[in-house]
């Protein structure tokens, strides 16, 4: 695996609050409809950290919500990990500027610490957080906690980590983007097909 061959020799000798900033949401009031008319920003839910790409999202938000609530938009490649009932320790990265809720905390990448590299620490993490979860008299867990983290300090190892781990990411990204374009053209045409709306029985296939 090629964060285990990279860090091999490198110790977790600091932790993730004194490397990097973190962030949480929070939920526009449900009484304000207009906080989610035309909505278009993404606002993530736990339920939604898949442990991968987070490209679209259930429900949507728009810039009045961001003015006038907690939530706050955050910047493309933060890694998000559920601090939150059954999803605890779940993770994803988004691909976009989005919003969370405020069961979500989110790590915002920076130059020294970037986002293939977080990824990786949440992964490493995830049961540690669950089992700290369980041990709790509630299941969740928070930014705290989350900032406790042991991580590297080696910046050279970090930096050869991201190069060689960024095209994967972007590879995965691409084809997590053609399949969910594949999904939409599906649900599309089925229908039409079911209903006879589209013949293909003169396709040569």
């Amino acid at each position: 695996m090629l964060y285990t061959k990279i860090f091999a020799k490198s110790t977790m000798d600091t932790v993730l609050g004194d490397a990097v900033k973190t962030a949480s949401g929070g939920t526009p009031s449900r009484k304000h409809g207009e906080y989610y008319d035309h909505g278009n920003i993404c606002w993530v839910k736990p339920k939604e950290l898949l442990d991968g790409y987070l490209l679209n999202t259930e429900e949507h938000i728009n810039e009045l919500a961001i003015t006038k609530s907690s939530a706050k938009l955050l910047p493309s490649y933060s890694v998000l990990i559920a601090m939150y009932g059954a999803t605890v320790g779940a993770y994803s990265i988004i691909s976009k500027p989005m919003a969370c809720n405020q069961a979500v905390c989110a790590l915002l990448s920076n130059e020294n610490y970037p986002y293939t590299y977080l990824f990786q620490v949440a992964c490493e993490s995830q049961q540690k957080l669950i089992n700290f979860a369980v041990g709790s008299a509630q299941q969740n867990i928070s930014q705290v906690l989350i900032k406790q983290l042991p991580i590297h300090s080696n910046k050279g190892n970090i930096q050869e980590f991201h190069s060689l781990a960024q095209p994967i990411h972007k590879r995965i990204e691409s084809l997590n983007a053609e399949n969910i374009l594949l999904a939409d053209t599906r649900d599309t045409l089925l229908p039409k097909f079911m209903s006879g709306e589209l013949d293909v029985s003169k396709l040569d296939i």
